[in-house]
C-alpha cells in the first residue's frame, strides 16, 4: 500500500440481515517490504513510521494519531536504521541494509469492528526522500477474533465506528 496516511481498506462486511457478526481487533503488526537502496537514501539516516487503524477513513488531518477519536482503534510507531554498509568494513556485510528499530504499538482495549477496517501509514524523517514517499510497500498483519454480538451491541459500535463521540 503506498503510504501518505491514505487509508486503506482491509476488512469490509455489509450484511445487513447479520448484524450479530463482529471482529475483535486483537493485535496488529506493520512494516516496509524496501531496503536502503530501494528507498532511495545515499547517506546514514533515520526514518520512522506511524501506522493506524480505524474503523473508518480518517485523512490526513488533526485527527490522525489521536486517542480521542473514536474511529481510531490500533496505533503504531516504528523506524529504521538506514545505512549503507558498502563502504564500512566493520559491518561484516555488503549491500544496503535497513535495521528494524524496535516499535510501540498501542490497541484500544476490547475495540470491536462490525463492518469496516481500515490502515493507513506515514513516513517522516531526516530528508525529503523519506517524507510519504511513493513507492513504500507496506506490509501487514492483524489479528482477529469473531464475536457474537447483540443487537444492541451493533448499533453501538456502529454509532462508535462513524467519529460518534458517545461518552
Amino acid at each position: 500500500m503506498e503510504l501518505d496516511r491514505d487509508p486503506h481498506t482491509i476488512l469490509e462486511y455489509s450484511n445487513v440481515l447479520d448484524i450479530n457478526r463482529a471482529w475483535r481487533v486483537l493485535d496488529f503488526k506493520a512494516w516496509i517490504q524496501e531496503d536502503t537502496a530501494q528507498l532511495g537514501f545515499t547517506i546514514p539516516g533515520l526514518i520512522g513510521f506511524d501506522v493506524q487503524l480505524s474503523t473508518d477513513e480518517i485523512p490526513n488531518s488533526n485527527d490522525w494519531n489521536n486517542a480521542g477519536e473514536n474511529r481510531a482503534l490500533g496505533w503504531g510507531t516504528f523506524g529504521y536504521n538506514c545505512m549503507d554498509c558498502t563502504y564500512d568494513l566493520r559491518a561484516g556485510f555488503t549491500g544496503a541494509p535497513r535495521i528494524l528499530m524496535p516499535g510501540d504499538y498501542f490497541m484500544h482495549p476490547d475495540r470491536i469492528v462490525q463492518n469496516k477496517l481500515t490502515i493507513g501509514a506515514a513516513g517522516s524523517g531526516a530528508d525529503a526522500l523519506v517524507e510519504n514517499k511513493p513507492g513504500y510497500t507496506m506490509n501487514y498483519i492483524v489479528y482477529l477474533e469473531e464475536v457474537e454480538i447483540s443487537p444492541q451491541e451493533s448499533i453501538i459500535y456502529n454509532i462508535k465506528s462513524k467519529a460518534q463521540d458517545i461518552s
